[in-house]
């Protein structure tokens, strides 16, 4: 609200010329802000206030602006102001925005940079979008070990405008191997005249460029770092991820892992991205459908197994039909349950030991939870048993609801072993656990969970 009361009032300052009021409200807004402004105004209005601001702050604010409004300044601003505000991003936000950019725009763009900015593009092209070399930034500090704490200040200090962060240095040998990196509060600490040789550590924590993205996360929260350096297959420095990347990680890799989890194929999207009144109906359904489609096989064979038991049905009770979903709704929930909390556990890397262990446990806990369901359902059984018009005789209740509820528990336990097995079973495979999704686990228990009551019911209730 705040945000929307001052766009007249920047445009009021715009409209009189009053460049340096204007500039000073602006700096004193946090960039996310000053872009929010800019982006309520018009295409010409965003060029000139752009256009006044120091270079460093255009950069920031242009790195927050929405997409369409970045694209449509790049479009309307003029060569030589686009090459300006190119060549001031940070290298991985500039290889971020050009690649959000249609084709046609993008190959008019990429000639205005210099040969190494282009070169660091096709470097990031080489790599998948989950690997850090694509997203990694290439605008580090570096600090000689020979300089003293005084001179590596000073140093930082000419450095800093251009580089990502300088609370991280590093030091590299005259092959451009990592060798060491010293925090800006150790050299501030240090003595003036002590070198950075000794003030810097050498028990690194680095990562290898082709990794992937996620493994780059876990280990900025493990050791708590600031930026982790990205070396080569020689060893040589060649970037960083920092820490702000690694929020940015854990929220894609949770929102993709959340759509796989819903049954929903495709590239994930980011939510500030994602609009969902939007999207046109037709990609929401190629999105959606297709694990649905390839689901209702199962459905069918569950189907199949179902009407494979008529006759063994109709000789049975009302009771044996009208608890069925009931099993089958509660073993796939369980099974779901299952498969979410193993899931989570390898993503965080907390699902420990090895998988006898995790299955030992998930045993314990369904047995538990299996008891309690198995008492519900002999008391629906004997409930709706009371409630039909032609009531079997007391020990024929207490005998079907008894075999009902064992089938419960039966069920119960088969389900959260399935759900906890499954992505196991995947990650040993090398696979993603998240593409076994809700809807995938909840058929899979459905059909065995049909299979376990109709084969136990058949057995101990109507003599099949």
């Amino acid at each position: 609200m705040r945000i929307q009361l001052l766009v007249p009032e920047i445009r009021e300052l715009l409209q009189e010329g009053s460049s340096k009021e204007l500039v000073s409200v602006l700096q004193e807004m946090h960039p996310t802000d000053a872009a929010a402004i800019l982006s309520a105004l018009e295409l010409p209005e965003i060029v000139a206030i752009l256009s006044m601001l120091p270079v460093d702050l255009e950069r920031d604010v242009f790195g927050y602006l929405e997409p369409d409004v970045q694209e449509l300044y790049v479009l309307g601003a003029g060569r030589e102001r686009v090459k300006a505000v190119l060549l001031s991003m940070l290298s991985d936000d500039r290889a971020e925005f050009l690649d959000r950019l249609d084709e046609r725009v993008r190959s008019q763009l990429v000639p205005l940079l210099p040969n190494a900015a282009r070169e660091d593009l096709l470097r990031r092209g080489s790599f998948r979008e989950d690997q850090v070399g694509a997203f990694l930034s290439t605008d580090f500090a570096v600090l000689d070990e020979k300089l003293s704490a005084r001179a590596a200040i000073a140093e930082l200090r000419r450095q800093a405008p251009s580089k990502e962060t300088i609370y991280y240095s590093y030091v590299l040998d005259r092959k451009g191997c990592l060798i060491g990196f010293v925090s800006l509060r150790d050299l501030i600490l240090a003595g003036d005249d002590q070198p950075v040789a000794e003030v810097m550590k050498t028990d690194l924590v680095s990562i290898s460029a082709d990794a992937d993205q996620e493994q780059a996360a876990q280990i900025i929260r493990d050791y708590d770092l600031i930026a982790l350096p990205v070396v080569d297959q020689h060893k040589r420095l060649v970037g960083i991820v920092t820490h702000d990347d690694a929020v940015d990680i854990v929220a894609e890799e949770a929102q993709e892992d959340f759509e796989k989890m819903a049954g929903i194929t495709g590239h994930g999207v980011v939510d500030d991205d994602y609009d969902h009144a939007s999207t046109p109906i037709l990609a929401q359904f190629r999105r959606r459908a297709p694990v649905l489609c390839l689901l209702a096989v199962f459905w069918v064979i569950t189907a199949g197994i179902i009407q494979g038991f008529e006759e063994h049905l109709k000789r049975g009770s009302v009771l044996l039909l009208a608890l069925l979903p009931m099993v089958m709704a509660t073993g796939g929930m369980v099974g779901t349950q299952a498969s979410a909390l193993i899931i989570r556990a390898l993503t965080t890397g907390n699902a420990g030991g090895r998988v006898g262990q995790v299955l030992w446990k998930e045993l314990r806990v369904a047995t538990v939870m299996a008891a309690a369901l198995a008492a519900i359902a002999f008391g629906d059984a004997v409930l709706i048993s009371l409630l039909e018009s032609e009531r079997d005789p007391w020990p024929t209740v207490l005998h079907s609801a008894g075999v009902i509820a064992l089938a419960m528990t039966a069920h119960v336990v088969s389900a959260a072993l399935l759900g906890a097995l499954t992505p196991l079973v995947v990650k040993k495979l090398r696979g993603d656990p998240a593409m076994i999704s809700t809807p995938a686990v909840t058929a899979i228990a459905d059909l065995t969970g049909a299979t376990i009551y109709l084969v136990l019911v058949t057995m101990l209730l109507t003599g099949g």
